[in-house]
């Protein structure tokens, strides 16, 4: 908006501040509340504060910068690294962070609350985030296959065609049914990955 668009009347000042950012507009109703009248509705404070850590603890940090707590000349703030965000408060140093604007939440990210405490991320009612991030569950690795399955195919089909001589008949069938049974699953696997 430029200095052209901006519009002059007070009113008309409120009204563009209210459309440009939902924390305005909270922050404006809180202060039109007349100290010396009654209290203000539970509900009304329920959803200013939902819209305040909808907007304000959602953002994701721009930029980091640093200054020294002494030092207030003009344009005194530099770019921080994360071992100057890390260690800064030791250091002397004042920290800030530069936001972009406030993403907006998504709606599959919102919290479900059974007992006060949400059922997806585990996190308490009174410390629950604007956004539900469900910790994520760390696969074993013995699930995973690192290695292509093409590699077993020969031996697996050594182990069933020639056994050893010094085992006796069922000890070769039953290597041999396994082995079978290998075989069987890792060209069904291998089929199934070469499909585009």
């Amino acid at each position: 908006m430029s200095a052209m668009q901006f519009p002059a009347a007070p009113a008309a000042v409120v009204d563009a501040t209210k459309a440009s950012s939902p924390v305005a507009e909270v922050v404006a109703a809180m202060r039109r509340i007349d100290p010396e009248g009654g209290p203000v509705a539970a509900d009304q404070v329920r959803a200013w504060a939902d819209t305040l850590m909808a907007e304000l603890y959602s953002a994701h940090v721009a930029r980091w910068e640093y200054r020294h707590a002494d030092d207030f000349a003009p344009g005194c703030w530099a770019e921080a690294n994360a071992e100057q965000v890390h260690y800064g408060p030791q250091r002397g140093l004042v920290i800030r962070a530069l936001f972009d604007k406030p993403r907006v939440p998504q709606p599959e990210k919102e919290h479900v609350f059974q007992n006060r405490i949400c059922t997806r991320c585990g996190d308490p009612e009174d410390w629950a985030g604007p956004d539900c991030v469900p910790l994520v569950r760390e696969v074993d690795p013995r699930a995973r296959l690192p290695f292509d399955p093409r590699w077993l195919v020969q031996p697996l089909q050594w182990l069933r065609d020639a056994g050893p001589f010094a085992l006796n008949r069922f000890d070769r069938e039953h290597r041999s049914k396994q082995a079978t049974f290998l075989l069987e699953k890792l060209e069904a696997h291998i089929t199934e990955c070469e499909k585009p």
